[in-house]
């Protein structure tokens, strides 16, 4: 069901997505950048925040690699990457509605967006406070 919606979304005229933000009831806040949410009952999806890169939340491959380019130790970058993702939990929590504007799909078929906890532009936040670093995102 996902996919059809992606499908529609993409369909549109462009400029009316980046308009206006569509609104989500968060499921789940995974890390600091990707966040789990539902349009309706049949439309649950991942979002990855778009422009943002936070550290990993346990040690699997890309921590490790996030540890070595930060001259870090993985704990920290583990402790980080929890940190932000309670940031982003307490954010979340302080808000009464959630939306995101929906900027494209990842290989991992994840929509790509900027999200907003009421007005607060989650990945501006993010980065404005040195909580996570910029990322660019390559398509390959």
């Amino acid at each position: 069901m996902f996919r059809l919606f992606l499908i529609f979304l993409l369909g549109m005229n462009f400029p009316l997505i980046t308009l206006a933000s569509i609104p989500v009831e968060v499921l789940e806040i995974y890390d600091g950048d990707t966040i789990k949410v539902k349009l309706d009952s049949n439309n649950k999806f991942s979002i990855r925040l778009v422009g943002i890169d936070c550290f990993e939340t346990s040690k699997i491959h890309r921590a490790y690699k996030q540890a070595y380019v930060n001259n870090l130790k993985l704990e920290q970058v583990v402790k980080q990457g929890n940190s932000t993702t309670k940031v982003v939990q307490e954010l979340y929590k302080n808000s009464k509605n959630a939306s995101f504007d929906f900027q494209g799909i990842d290989k991992y078929s994840r929509a790509l967006g900027i999200v907003y906890f009421d007005e607060l532009n989650v990945n501006k936040y993010l980065l404005d406070n040195k909580i996570c670093l910029p990322y660019e995102y390559i398509d390959n």
